[in-house]
């Protein structure tokens, strides 16, 4: 994979990862009960989790690689749970999570170590 392709799929990545954290705001506050929980807690449904997949570690990426694909399996996990209290109708607790520490934390750290690897790549 060129150097440019590599970029343009971790920016993809990012602006995924974005949109994945409006849906599920946006889903808690419409009180959306027909979200497809058992896919967003899976971290290889998502077209930067297949591609993630793809990519044998090596010398050059193995640290990034490892790490990244640590966050991105913690934000699946995170955002899974978030929308089973959504479709189960518990939005309090829902938007308690997407403000909370865990949840933001982790979806910041993702977003630096895609751009980390972005850069280093």
């Amino acid at each position: 994979m060129s150097d440019d392709a590599f970029r343009n799929e971790i920016s993809e990545a990012i602006k995924a990862h974005g949109a994945w954290k409006h849906r599920l705001r946006s889903a808690a506050t419409n009180n959306e009960k027909n979200l497809p929980v058992d896919d967003i807690c899976r971290d290889d449904k998502c077209r930067f989790g297949k591609w993630l997949n793809t990519i044998e570690p090596n010398e050059r990426n193995r640290q990034h690689l490892s790490k990244v694909k640590a966050l991105h399996t913690d934000f699946h996990k995170q955002a899974g749970k978030i929308a089973e209290h959504i479709s189960k109708g518990n939005t309090p607790i829902a938007m308690a999570a997407l403000e909370g520490t865990a949840y933001t934390a982790n979806s910041k750290a993702l977003a630096s170590a895609l751009m980390e690897w972005k850069m280093r790549g």
